[in-house]
């Protein structure tokens, strides 16, 4: 098979001129094709492998079968061939032979990728340099040529041209040249050679790959050169070898190699500058080396060899920790430092001036040193002491040295022991002695231990050695073997160099080996967990036991036997997915830990999804976890609080366990756990939301407790599903006008048939006549006397005090107009004869058409717009820049004893305003806007140009043209007792003192007049510049649709801090407990005809008098009204001064 080089572009422009001669022959085509492939390619490849096999003088035929079977020549398979490899390291050679053909110029190596050349001889032609001939070689990734005399340099580019170039190696010949700068491109590896000549490196040129360089340098002028960590970024060796008789030398070193070996052989100095000293092994030949920083700044160095030094101390204050190897050789060195050695193995002094050795360093360092002193005569010291028998000694050509200690003098025929030149006493008998004869292994390894007993022998056959941990105290005995079973004897040599150190020793093998990776567990029922490991080594005759997590007995249950697995069991126990367990297997004189994460333990992980809202009997729980393959239902338990009835086992899978619940539970935190097989889950705290919690959740309204079943057990005077209906309440009560003795109350009694009821009204018994849950009839035994009265009123066994909620009225009162007599009990008459404008008739005063019989006829009706405020529900009047207002303020929820128990403020108000044209009626409808209430509050202001007739509970209110009339609804009202009722406050501003002049006379006006039983206010005027604001307050409201008393009273009266003469007062109208209260008031503009005046001065002036009328109806209704009617000016003095400094406490809270 012939050797072909396929390189197409050689054989292209001779084929495209030869087809064209050889167009009209194909056959000559043919032949000429034939010849450049297989006879002009295959000689050049063969001449090129020729060459080299005469240069050097190799016997390898000249032909391509035993070019390619030689060896030496490494050729492909297949078709065509090539040479791969040429390694001309070991071959024959002739001293005769032809010479290589001087006119070649160039090797034809297109495939080849490793040339490796040594010449063992001579080259035939020593001025033809081979490195001229190595082109196009796009493959060739090593060269490596030795002692070619031919080489005396490298061309510019030469290894640039070899792309693929890693290795290149030029040894044992110096090239003659200046390399300025050394590049081997960015591909090199590794680079050796010698130069006789100058190297400069420059910063620029990169080696990014390049890891190994040595350069044995002969200095032709004095050179410094650097190495940087930029251009050389990989480099791990660097070897330098500089010689010179003449000149100096200086490298700074900016790269990291980890090795460093530097040899000198100037007869001047060398510099070594390290930047960063992080080589491992350093290694300096030289006597005038001068190193920086100082070696103990090398922090990682382990290996140290100075040979040639001219110091007498060695340069190094501490050992770095690193540091493995010391050497300092063939120098003036006069002695070892006496420093700690931490360490090192191998320190060697030999062929210096040392004249004494610190003994004391080796007491209590590292044993096995091997400390080499020899060929120094100079020492002083005669005796090696006993504390350096762990160590191997070099004392050869030490002549003051006479003594030794037994430990050395026993071995001194082993020079891996002790090199000496002493002569050992022939009848000496080396004191051996062990502390036992038994040697327990682990795995085959064991330990003896005694005095003199050497450094171990590892060649003793049968796979048993020994090797020193303390050399003559303690050696590592290892039987390959691994015999495991009962004690057996086993005979020991302890050096080889001595036959008779010899002794027996019985071994017993106590180790134990575990599959550490095998090691697991496994749950069974009975709260078993089972463990498991396979065992690599036990002596089944010892025996053994386990523990987990080094206090817990796991009982063996499985035979003991090498290669096998080990079970045990634990009962009662409990771990957790994901705990580190420490499995211990020990015996008598052994014991092994293992570890491992428990995985696949179960339950774990396990949360609760409640999947129905409420807790009750059928509700499911659902848990998502892990909970094993193995298990069945019958094997789960769900417990509640330890109850393991709660909930019975519905779904099993290794993700889910799901349950329903078999009993009521009660409500709250309820710890919850999943066992299977007696193994809990971790507890689960759920607080769970049962019947009895959601009753709680409301809380029975305050007033009743929750039984388990979520009902609510009221307490007594309550009831409703919540608790939240009081009773008995009062609602409203009344009398039948022709048999006062007959009473109606209205109010709640309660569900419960009413069964003990008692009812007195002053402390009178009112007998049970008929009774509902919310009306009782019942007959005073006695006639009531006028006034209010106290109603006690007790419905099983709950008591409510209806205070001041019956009004029995004298009979002959009446309403109208009202008069006084003249003094002498004669015929009544009317005040100043009804001001002119009507007739005084028995008392009472018939007016003219347009007056008014509420004000003696001093009145009459004014003709005036009404502009509506659409802010706030307030009767407001501006006449000629008169003000008058008057407004609810707040609404208040009292005690028995008038106590403040809830407040609502009136302050925000949405509106909405209307017109009826038919009626000319302005409406406006206000909703109360006040979030700490869930009361309903509304009001309504009217006013019409028309007179209107307004029902008023049993009365028709008759409401003049240009009145306003206001209306306010509480519905709704959450009362927090059943003894509580409500009160509306008002505000406005009165005038301390207030009269008017008529046929000149001050005719005072009483602010407040109030009524003789009730003590009620039943009249409020107010005058200002002889403009009188009349108000009337009627004596009921209507209570859930039904009339009942209501008292009007002043709660807070302050004088005016801007004016004297005036004050604002609060007046609260009270009502009972209702389900809906309503006030309906109306305001009438009044004007004063004083045409009648026969007084000092006569004035025809108008004045205005607003009456207001309020009427008080349902559930809580308030109807401020305002009429001023002059009566009974005793009683209303007398009342004022009562209520003033009652009153008074309120005096800021509603300004």
């Amino acid at each position: 098979m012939s050797i072909v080089n396929y390189r197409v572009y050689v054989l292209v422009p001779h084929l495209f001129n030869e087809i064209i001669y050889y167009l009209l022959t194909i056959p000559s085509l043919i032949i000429h094709y034939i010849y450049y492939f297989f006879i002009y390619e295959s000689s050049s490849l063969v001449n090129s492998a020729i060459w080299i096999i005469r240069q050097y003088s190799s016997t390898i035929q000249e032909n391509e079968a035993a070019i390619c079977s030689s060896g030496n020549f490494i050729c492909s398979t297949g078709t065509p061939r090539h040479i791969t490899k040429i390694i001309f390291q070991t071959f024959d050679i002739a001293m005769t032979g032809l010479v290589p053909d001087p006119l070649l110029t160039e090797f034809d190596f297109p495939e080849v990728d490793e040339i490796q050349l040594t010449a063992l001889l001579n080259v035939r032609l020593p001025n033809t340099n081979i490195l001229n001939l190595i082109k196009n070689m796009p493959l060739l990734g090593r060269l490596s040529i030795l002692s070619d005399a031919s080489v005396t340099l490298i061309p510019d580019g030469f290894v640039l041209a070899l792309p693929a170039l890693k290795i290149f190696h030029i040894e044992s010949v110096y090239v003659i040249q200046d390399m300025i700068p050394f590049n081997f491109g960015p591909v090199v590896e590794e680079v050796i050679f010698s130069i006789q000549g100058t190297v400069t490196f420059d910063a620029t040129i990169a080696h990014t790959n390049l890891n190994a360089l040595s350069i044995s340098m002969q200095l032709t002028s004095p050179l410094a050169i650097t190495i940087t960590d930029q251009a050389f970024p990989v480099l791990q060796t660097l070897g330098m070898i500089v010689i010179s008789t003449d000149h100096t030398f200086s490298l700074t070193l900016g790269a990291r190699p980890t090795d460093l070996n530097f040899q000198s052989f100037l007869a001047k100095s060398s510099n070594l500058i390290f930047n960063y000293p992080d080589s491992v092994a350093v290694s300096i030949l030289g006597p005038l080396v001068t190193i920086s920083p100082p070696l103990i700044d090398f922090i990682n160095l382990r290996s140290l060899l100075i040979s040639g030094a001219n110091y007498t101390e060695f340069p190094l204050a501490e050992y770095p920790e690193s540091l493995q190897s010391l050497a300092s050789t063939h120098g003036n060195l006069t002695t070892i430092p006496n420093i700690p050695f931490k360490n090192v193995q191998l320190m060697q002094f030999q062929n210096n001036k040392l004249q004494d050795i610190p003994w004391n360093i080796f007491t209590s360092g590292n044993p096995n040193i091997i400390l080499d002193v020899r060929y120094n005569p100079t020492l002083v010291t005669t005796t090696i002491p006993q504390s350096f028998c762990k160590n191997s000694l070099r004392i050869n050509g030490c002549p003051s040295i006479t003594n030794l200690p037994d430990c050395f003098k026993c071995y001194k025929n082993d020079p891996s022991i002790i090199q000496t030149d002493i002569v050992v006493d022939p009848s000496f008998i080396c004191p051996i002695s062990f502390y036992t004869t038994t040697i327990l292994t682990v795995g085959g390894l064991g330990e003896i231990s005694g005095e003199n007993i050497g450094f171990g022998n590892n060649m003793m056959g049968n796979g048993i050695s020994l090797n020193p941990i303390i050399p003559n105290s303690r050696l590592r005995y290892y039987d390959t073997s691994g015999q495991s079973g009962p004690a057996r004897t086993v005979t020991l040599s302890l050096n080889n160099n001595y036959p008779d150190y010899q002794y027996d020793f019985s071994v017993l093998e106590v180790g134990i080996s575990l599959g550490a990776s095998s090691l697991g567990l496994t749950q069974l029922p009975s709260e078993t967990c089972r463990f498991y490991v396979f065992i690599h080594l036990i002596n089944p005759t010892l025996p053994h036991t386990v523990k987990i997590n080094h206090d817990i007995d796991c009982v063996i249950t499985s035979t003991l036997a090498p290669t096998s697995m080990l079970y045990c069991n634990t009962v009662g126990y409990y771990f957790a997915q994901g705990q580190n367990i420490t499995f211990t297997v020990s015996n008598a004189h052994y014991s092994v830990d293992s570890y491992f994460i428990l995985q696949n333990y179960f339950p774990s992980n396990v949360e609760l999804y409640i999947l129905d809202t409420l807790s009750i009997i059928g509700t499911r729980y659902a848990f998502n976890g892990y909970f094993g393959a193995s298990a069945s239902m019958s094997d789960v338990v769900v417990s509640f609080n330890g109850d393991i009835s709660a909930c019975s086992v519905t779904w099993l899978n290794e993700s889910r366990v799901e349950c329903t619940q078999a009993k009521t539970l009660k409500y709250g935190m309820k710890a919850i756990t999943v066992s299977i097989y007696g193994f809990s889950s971790n507890t689960i705290f759920a607080n769970l939301t049962t019947p009895q919690s959601e009753c709680l959740n409301t809380g029975c309204s305050g007033h009743g407790s929750c039984d388990i079943n979520g009902t609510c057990i009221c307490d007594t005077g309550y009831y409703s599903v919540k608790c939240s209906e009081k009773y008995p309440t009062f609602r409203s009560g009344s009398y039948d006008l022709n048999d006062r003795k007959l009473i109606s109350i209205y109010g709640d009694f309660g569900p419960f048939n009413q069964t003990i009821v008692s009812i007195t009204l002053n402390s009178t018994d009112c007998q049970v006549t008929s009774k509902s849950q919310t009306l009782i009839n019942c007959t005073l035994v006695s006639e009531p006397t006028d006034g209010l009265a106290l109603v006690r009123l007790t419905v099983d066994n709950s008591t409510n005090n209806g205070n001041n909620w019956i009004y029995f009225k004298p009979s002959s009162q009446s309403s109208g107009s009202g008069s006084d007599s003249d003094g002498s009990g004669g015929e009544l008459t009317c005040p100043f004869n009804c001001y002119g404008h009507g007739q005084c008739i028995n008392g009472k005063c018939k007016c003219d058409t347009g007056y008014s019989s509420i004000d003696n006829c001093l009145t009459k009706t004014s003709n005036h717009t009404n502009t509506p405020n659409t802010t706030s529900p307030t009767t407001s009047f501006d006449i000629d820049g008169i003000d008058f207002q008057f407004e609810m303020i707040a609404i208040q929820e009292i005690d028995t004893d008038d106590n403040i128990i809830n407040q609502v403020l009136t302050n925000s108000w949405n509106s909405t305003l209307s017109l009826d044209n038919q009626t000319q009626t302005t409406t406006v409808n206000y909703q109360l806007n006040n979030s700490d209430t869930t009361a309903l509050v509304t009001a309504t202001i009217s006013f019409s140009q028309q007179p209107r007739d307004i029902q008023f509970g049993s009365q028709l209110l008759h409401i003049d043209a240009n009145s306003i009339k206001l209306s306010v609804n509480i519905s709704n009202w959450t009362f927090n007792t059943f003894l509580t009722t409500l009160r509306v406050i008002f505000k406005t501003t009165i005038n301390n003192d207030q009269s008017i002049e008529f046929d000149c006379q001050d005719v005072n006006i009483d602010t407040l007049s109030y009524d003789q039983l009730s003590n009620s206010i039943q009249y409020l005027r107010v005058v200002k510049d002889n403009i009188q604001f009349t108000g009337r307050f009627i004596d009921y409201v209507l209570s859930d649709g039904r009339p009942t008393f209501s008292k009007t009273s002043i709660i807070n009266k302050t004088a005016s801090l801007e004016d004297q003469s005036q004050s604002t007062i609060l007046i609260g109208i009270s009502m009972p407990q209702c389900q809906s209260c309503s006030l309906d008031p109306d305001f009438t503009p009044l004007l004063i005809d004083k045409s009648d005046d026969s007084g000092c001065s006569k004035s025809n002036t108008w004045r205005i008098i607003v009456g207001v009328v309020v009427g008080v109806f349902g559930a809580v209704a308030i109807a401020v009204g305002s009429i001023i009617l002059i009566k009974k000016k005793r009683v209303t003095k007398r009342h004022n001064k009562n209520m003033q400094q009652k009153l008074a406490r309120m005096s800021l809270q509603y300004k």
